[in-house]
């Protein structure tokens, strides 16, 4: 098994478990004594098999090492290792913390070693990932290249602001409702919004039976496109242009929002375009706990709706040479979330949960969160990438506490689940 041993002074464990943690981000195994050993183990042996069973070897030189009897006795294991082994074969080097030179540890080594220099200061782990990996012979050597910057995009968007949810009932049909509003905001700065000339009361055109034969179709058909159901999958592919018209018509009629569609459809093709469902479940107070409960279940429900659908009677939004981004918003209630979101490095917390039952089939995890890390770790000490394990809420909740409390709280939660939603409790209070 490929993996590295990294020996280090155990006042230095926090900075070699972010290293720790960026490598296994990458697939890459990291054996280091502070979390590897347990009560009541021969320390000495564990360490020595420790060395033996790894690939290569690292030595965090700092302040402390330097007063550390087990770096020195660590560094000599695994320079006999390498004697038997070859130096191509169980690479050993040296991680030189803040500015560090080798000083003693030099005298253990028979040829000139190989050094990587090393900050523990914010992102120092994510940058020294890929010297790290080339040291192991894992990536060849190359010089660095600059990111390019993205330029910064005009985006054109369309909002409907939904609010007051509840229940409409008709014949024997019911379905959630909402009080709505549709608003153009140009991308263009000093240009004003453009407001539909009333509002009203929005009614969800499609219902449980239809959501489920979307679910089933996205999610156990296309996994598994039996020809035993292939009738089934042509009914609900004939029913997708119909179930977005009829939501496109319901979000934005004509005697409500002509204003602003026709402002809409005068955009450029050159910019990027979006349509954001705004959700404000807030109740007036004194507002009845039975009423309360409704109108997060309909808040719920609206917010469910597949509004990727939309048609306009001549395409998909999504589709076409203007191609239209959705995206589902909640309002924000809180005044103390003071995030510098232009302070690097940009801190990431990436939950990958899946369902633990029969309930839905499991999607791989890894299918969308490696290519994340992957890109994450090739900006370097811009991005710092954290793992949430378990992906619990209990976890998530702990983990974002955490980060809050030690004055350096996420700047992005990147959220990749599967499963359902609770109707009365999916959205939160």
């Amino acid at each position: 098994m490929s993996q590295l041993f990294i020996s280090h002074s155990s006042h230095d464990d926090a900075f070699v478990r972010e290293v720790q943690q960026a490598l296994t981000d990458l697939k890459q195994d990291v054996w280091i004594d502070s979390r590897e050993l347990r009560g009541g183990d021969p320390l000495e042996s564990a360490i020595q098999k420790g060395i033996e069973d790894a690939s290569a070897f690292a030595v965090l030189v700092s302040t402390h090492a330097f007063q550390s009897k087990w770096v020195g006795k660590e560094l000599r294991i695994a320079l006999d290792v390498q004697k038997q082994r070859g130096r191509d074969k169980f690479p050993v080097f040296a991680l030189l913390m803040n500015g560090e030179k080798l000083g003693v540890f030099e005298n253990f080594f028979d040829e000139e070693p190989i050094f990587i220099s090393v900050s523990s200061a914010a992102g120092g782990a994510e940058a020294a990932v890929d010297p790290i990996l080339v040291a192991m012979g894992k990536r060849k050597a190359h010089d660095p290249v600059a990111t390019p910057q993205p330029k910064e995009e005009l985006l054109e968007e369309l909002v409907l602001e939904l609010s007051d949810f509840r229940f409409h009932e008709q014949d024997g049909v019911r379905r959630p409702s909402a009080h709505a509003r549709l608003t153009y905001e140009p991308a263009t700065p000093g240009l004003s919004h453009i407001r539909s000339t009333q509002s009203w009361r929005f009614i969800a055109p499609i219902g449980p039976i239809e959501a489920e034969e979307l679910r089933w179709y996205l999610e156990k058909f296309a996994i598994w496109p039996s020809d035993y159901f292939r009738d089934r999958a042509r009914m609900v592919e004939d029913n997708l242009k119909k179930w977005g018209a009829l939501l496109h018509a319901a979000a934005m009629p004509d005697e409500s929002t002509a204003n602003v569609m026709t402002a809409w459809k005068r955009i450029d093709g050159q910019v990027q375009r979006r349509f954001s469902v705004y959700i404000d479940a807030a109740a007036e107070a004194g507002t009845a706990a039975a009423d309360l409960e409704a109108a997060r279940e309909a808040a719920t429900l609206v917010l469910g709706l597949p509004w990727e659908l939309l048609h306009d009677g001549t395409g998909f939004l999504f589709q076409g040479g203007k191609p239209t981004r959705v995206r589902r918003r909640l309002p924000n209630t809180r005044d103390d979330l003071k995030v510098p979101v232009v302070a690097t490095p940009i801190r990431v917390l990436l939950v990958t949960a899946r369902p633990e039952d029969d309930a839905c089939g499991y999607i791989d995890h890894r299918a969308s969160a490696l290519p994340l890390v992957e890109t994450m770790e090739e900006l370097g000490g811009l991005v710092r990438l954290h793992v949430l394990s378990p992906p619990t809420l209990a976890a998530l909740r702990d983990e974002l506490d955490r980060a809050q409390q030690a004055a350096s709280p996420y700047h992005v939660v990147h959220f990749d689940g599967h499963g359902v939603f609770d109707r009365r409790g999916g959205l939160p209070e």
